[in-house]
Protein backbone atom coordinates (compact mmCIF):
# COMPACT_ATOMS: atom_id res chain seq x y z
CA UNK A 1 0.00 0.00 0.00
CA UNK A 2 2.94 2.59 0.39
CA UNK A 3 4.79 1.70 -2.71
CA UNK A 4 1.66 2.34 -4.45
CA UNK A 5 0.63 5.66 -2.67
CA UNK A 6 4.82 6.53 -3.29
CA UNK A 7 4.44 6.13 -6.93
CA UNK A 8 0.92 8.29 -7.08
CA UNK A 9 2.22 10.91 -5.46
CA UNK A 10 5.38 10.70 -7.23
CA UNK A 11 3.89 11.08 -10.30
CA UNK A 12 1.21 13.85 -9.08
CA UNK A 13 4.15 15.98 -8.11
CA UNK A 14 5.99 14.97 -11.86
CA UNK A 15 2.99 16.93 -13.46
CA UNK A 16 2.36 19.36 -11.38
CA UNK A 17 1.71 22.60 -13.00
CA UNK A 18 4.77 24.67 -11.57
CA UNK A 19 6.93 21.49 -10.97
CA UNK A 20 6.58 19.80 -14.56
CA UNK A 21 8.30 22.36 -16.18
CA UNK A 22 11.27 21.97 -13.83
CA UNK A 23 11.04 17.96 -14.09
CA UNK A 24 11.22 18.38 -17.98
CA UNK A 25 14.08 20.79 -18.15
CA UNK A 26 16.12 18.78 -15.63
CA UNK A 27 16.36 21.32 -13.00
CA UNK A 28 14.13 18.74 -10.96
CA UNK A 29 14.16 15.42 -9.86
CA UNK A 30 11.10 13.88 -8.23
CA UNK A 31 12.26 10.47 -6.86
CA UNK A 32 9.18 7.59 -5.54
CA UNK A 33 10.48 6.11 -1.97
CA UNK A 34 8.97 4.73 0.81
CA UNK A 35 10.62 3.97 4.28
CA UNK A 36 9.63 0.19 5.35
CA UNK A 37 7.88 0.33 9.30
CA UNK A 38 9.28 -3.27 9.63
CA UNK A 39 13.07 -2.53 8.57
CA UNK A 40 13.25 0.82 8.82
CA UNK A 41 14.86 0.28 4.93
CA UNK A 42 14.07 3.48 2.95
CA UNK A 43 13.39 1.84 -0.79
CA UNK A 44 13.57 3.90 -3.93
CA UNK A 45 10.94 3.55 -6.65
CA UNK A 46 10.79 5.34 -9.22
CA UNK A 47 12.55 8.71 -10.60
CA UNK A 48 16.20 8.24 -9.59
CA UNK A 49 18.54 10.90 -11.83
CA UNK A 50 20.37 9.40 -14.52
Amino acid sequence: MARAQAKLTATGLRSDKDLAPLVRKGALAVVGAYCSLDTGKVGVLTGTPS
